[in-house]
């Protein structure tokens, strides 16, 4: 009898142990019961994979939401069927030959940011999730300053959302692109002057020419929707995270996930430094160290401080949350939220869209500033 009950005892243990070892490997597969999170063979939950951030959602709330958090069914289908019925205008879509419209298309949607035709799945009426009122903060009386002198930049002039497009006319009078309304470098009839960008800025040579035009890259990490696709590979110990923005070029962030200490601050990069750790399910990085050039929104500001959050939600979804902290700028921190699409990694791959702007066009552009130069010389000396 003793034998026959220790052997129940050892199949009964034979059994629970594979059952053990069974629901193991099912999350070692990602097959987790109970879960339909994917989970890496140490535990982790997969973030690897092409993510995709090229949806339609504001930033901020607009006014007529109010304080609606979020939209209907019925509202998510309109706006996606709005978008529709203009998807491709200026991109996929070829304008009329020789147009600036057609000029300005020569990127297709698939290397462009924020052109998706699907709304956020979260159906959040903004981005922006605090402050509660989905807006953000008002800025400081230095954030004035620094967004008022950042024209002088040459990263670029700081923006808000809604801004107006009109059309710019050249030194002949035609219309040659649309650009935001004012400008310090347009005249009285709204033509570019000589020797300057809208701005006023000189652009006598190279390097007063803006980022995007002399090819530097990306020069931040891609919060929110800044890059449209990214792709994260995923180790133990680190992750590794590439950003494809657009004609600006590719970037990689690679994080460590063992939450060290950051850099001494007399270290300073374009991205920052990044640290990782786990807290539950859902993986903290934690960035700082960046340059006084570093611009968000048009400003730089070497006491930004990131504090970015990846929860996998679904086997398709990747919840991407970031808390930006420029105290120089705002009164105080705020916190966006963008769900990130799983992309197919068979078919979908990440197409490289590298700057040339800078290695050709800026030749032909400062070539084409010294013969405007040359022929309002000769105009004025005629004129004497």
């Amino acid at each position: 009898m003793k034998g026959r009950h220790l052997a129940r005892v050892v199949i009964l243990a034979m059994v629970v142990g594979g059952m053990y070892i069974v629901h193991d490997h099912m999350q070692a597969q990602g097959i987790s019961s109970g879960s339909s999170v994917p989970r890496t063979p140490w535990g982790k939950p997969d973030l690897q994979g092409i993510w995709s951030s090229k949806v339609m959602a504001p930033l901020e709330r607009p006014a007529k939401f109010a304080d609606r958090e979020f939209l209907t069914d019925e509202e998510v289908a309109a706006i996606e069927k709005q978008a529709q019925n203009v998807a491709g205008e200026g991109r996929d879509v070829r304008a009329k030959t020789g147009t600036p419209e057609d000029v300005e298309g020569a990127y297709n949607n698939i290397f462009s940011t924020g052109n998706g035709s699907k709304y956020m799945r979260s159906k959040r009426t903004a981005m922006i999730v605090d402050p509660p009122s989905g807006k953000l903060p008002p800025l400081t009386e230095e954030g004035n300053k620094l967004r008022a002198a950042s024209a002088e930049a040459r990263f670029g002039e700081a923006t808000e959302s809604g801004d107006v497009r009109q059309p710019l006319v050249g030194v002949d009078g035609r219309r040659i692109t649309y650009a935001r309304a004012g400008g310090k470098g347009k005249g009285a009839g709204g033509q570019l002057l000589p020797g300057l960008d809208l701005a006023g800025r000189t652009n006598d040579n190279p390097e007063d020419r803006n980022n995007l035009e002399r090819c530097r890259g990306i020069i931040l990490p891609c919060i929110g929707s800044l890059c449209g696709i990214t792709r994260v590979v995923q180790t133990p110990g680190y992750i590794t995270w590439y950003y494809e923005a657009g004609h600006e070029g590719g970037a990689y962030r690679t994080i460590p996930l063992d939450n060290r200490p950051h850099l001494p601050k007399t270290t300073r990069m374009w991205l920052g430094d990044s640290v990782g750790r786990w807290d539950g399910d859902t993986l903290v990085i934690d960035t700082t160290n960046f340059t006084d050039q570093t611009a968000y929104r048009g400003v730089g500001d070497e006491k930004m401080h990131l504090i970015e959050r990846l929860t996998r939600t679904s086997s398709d979804d990747l919840k991407y949350e970031v808390t930006v902290d420029k105290p120089n700028m705002y009164t105080r921190p705020w916190t966006m939220e963008v769900m990130l699409m799983r992309e197919d990694g068979r078919k979908n791959q990440i197409y490289e869209s590298a700057c040339y702007e800078g290695n050709y066009a800026l030749t032909a552009m400062l070539a084409g500033a010294r013969a405007e130069e040359k022929a309002t010389s000769k105009g004025r000396s005629s004129t004497r």
